[in-house]
């Protein structure tokens, strides 16, 4: 059986109870709490709205990230435009990483089987 977390109505201290309908002592104050079905409607009400609000928050928070994350990233990618045209080398450096690359063939599995 599911739980919920009730507030007992004279001590105001929460308690948790099994979501069905039920009479339920509070262990603080030793209150009878009655759990019926108009309270149980309430208490299913309240459960969607409030997961209905944290999935509003998520979303937010979501396209918040994502925006920072742009930002970020745009501050970052013109940074280093501004670099590359301060340096005077950064112009030779995409043709220095081909000259560095090995430029021999890879041996393939068929060329073992082709004839000489």
């Amino acid at each position: 059986m599911e739980k919920i977390i009730v507030v007992c109505p004279k001590c105001k201290k929460k308690m948790k109870i099994n979501n069905k309908r039920a009479k339920y002592r509070c262990p603080n104050c030793q209150e009878i709490y009655k759990f019926g079905i108009f309270r149980k409607i309430i208490a299913t009400i309240k459960g969607v709205i409030d997961g209905f609000f944290n999935t509003i928050r998520d979303i937010k928070n979501g396209i918040v990230k994502k925006y920072r994350d742009t930002v970020a990233t745009y501050k970052y990618m013109k940074q280093l435009r501004t670099h590359m045209k301060n340096d005077p080398n950064w112009s030779n450096y995409r043709r220095q990483q081909q000259e560095e690359k090995d430029v021999t063939p890879k041996k393939s599995r068929w060329n073992f089987f082709k004839k000489k």
